[in-house]
């Protein structure tokens, strides 16, 4: 009711302004007035010659001005525009109106919004968080099933929140569908469980950049401790070089990008990032890189991850069946190394899953084969060495 009481306003108004200025009455120009004073000033001329004031020569040329000029007004005077009667005017005002009025009302009747409750409603509909809630509400938005997943997640956690890895898997969930600071809070959840699991540090840090923009103080921090556990993780490892350049240490950070490429896998997800990274910085401090980067391996395949199927199982699959799933996912990374044993995150990340899941001796036989798989490589024999001890893992 309000919206077409602001709409019959506004066309009053606009209708105002379009009679007004037709039907009101006009005076006459002053063009009568303007031509006596001219007249005025031809005596003025002859008064001023008869008193020898001014050479009759110039008095000629000021009344031939004055007269050019009453000239000038008689002809505008004589043809100023009458497009209509007076007597015709209030018609063609009416006329005006009533064009306005229907074409306004037409026209917002085509491309209007009338059944909108009021502005404010409209506003926050047009929101991307509103469409989207929307969508997913119908079941139209691609999110709406793993919404669904984290839901069903979320309460599983209320009933059991020491479940460290249902936390990891609610974090995963966050960050594939843009909730960094969500993920970061149930990445710390997890931590808080198991406070020596570097994937969940490592994890935990990264949501934090990824929530606050940079990396912070504290999520340094984060991955200095993942480190501690881990001297191989290439995650925590790349975030505290972006560090280091965030920080003024331009050289440092390079040096780390470097060693990074260096020990890591041809298969390696993240390495091209590094590379551009790496480089970019090296161009903007003018520093010449050649002979110090690895060569370029082949593009890999994308970083593993749960996808949806897998988020959706965590949510509705009992523990046993939980930790079915869990042991598959570390068999097939056992399956990879086996492939391709030049990984030394992925040897790290074996051997913890396997003392999380209480293979100790198992994960004792996974450092023996890592081990040997970079014989030679003192640096990568001392990393994994490292890294198993602080694991707890037999034989390190």
């Amino acid at each position: 009711m309000i919206l077409w009481i602001v709409l019959t306003v506004m066309i009053a108004l606009a209708a105002a302004g379009l009679t007004i200025p037709l039907v009101r009455r006009y005076e006459q120009r002053p063009q009568a007035r303007t031509v006596d004073i001219l007249k005025g000033q031809l005596g003025e001329v002859d008064a001023q010659v008869a008193a020898n004031l001014i050479e009759p020569a110039e008095a000629e040329a000021l009344r031939s001005e004055i007269k050019r000029r009453i000239l000038v007004e008689d002809r505008d005077a004589g043809t100023a525009a009458r497009p209509f009667p007076q007597t015709a005017m209030p018609w063609v005002a009416l006329g005006l109106v009533a064009i306005v009025t229907l074409c306004a009302t037409a026209l917002y009747a085509m491309m209007g919004h009338p059944e909108l409750q009021s502005g404010t409603a409209a506003t926050v509909a047009s929101t991307p968080e509103a469409q989207t809630a929307a969508a997913d509400s119908k079941g139209a938005h691609p999110n709406g099933e793993v919404a669904s997943m984290i839901s069903s997640l979320e309460t599983k956690l209320q009933q059991n929140p020491g479940d460290a890895q249902g936390w990891q898997m609610l974090a995963w969930s966050y960050m594939r569908t843009g909730r960094p600071a969500d993920a970061a809070k149930a990445y710390a959840k997890a931590v808080a469980i198991d406070p020596n699991n570097v994937e969940y540090l490592s994890a935990q840090g990264e949501a934090m950049v990824q929530s606050e923009g940079k990396v912070s103080d504290e999520a340094a921090a984060i991955f200095q401790r993942a480190l501690k556990g881990d001297p191989a993780d290439p995650r925590a490892r790349y975030f505290l070089a972006i560090h280091r350049d965030q920080t003024g240490d331009h050289r440092g950070a390079m040096d780390d990008f470097v060693a990074l490429l260096k020990s890591a896998p041809p298969d390696a997800p993240w390495a091209s990032q590094v590379r551009t990274y790496v480089e970019d910085l090296a161009k903007e401090q003018h520093v010449d890189l050649t002979g110090k980067l690895p060569p370029v391996a082949a593009a890999p395949a994308g970083a593993p991850g749960p996808n949806s199927a897998q988020v959706a199982a965590a949510g509705n699959m009992s523990d046993a069946d939980r930790q079915s799933m869990i042991h598959s996912m570390v068999d097939k990374l056992a399956g990879e190394l086996k492939a391709n044993p030049k990984d030394t995150g992925g040897w790290v990340r074996l051997m913890r899953a396997r003392m999380v899941l209480g293979e100790a001796q198992q994960a004792g036989q996974d450092y023996k084969q890592a081990h040997a798989a970079f014989t030679g490589d003192a640096a990568a024999q001392a990393a994994l060495q490292e890294a198993a001890k602080s694991l707890g893992v037999p034989g390190a």
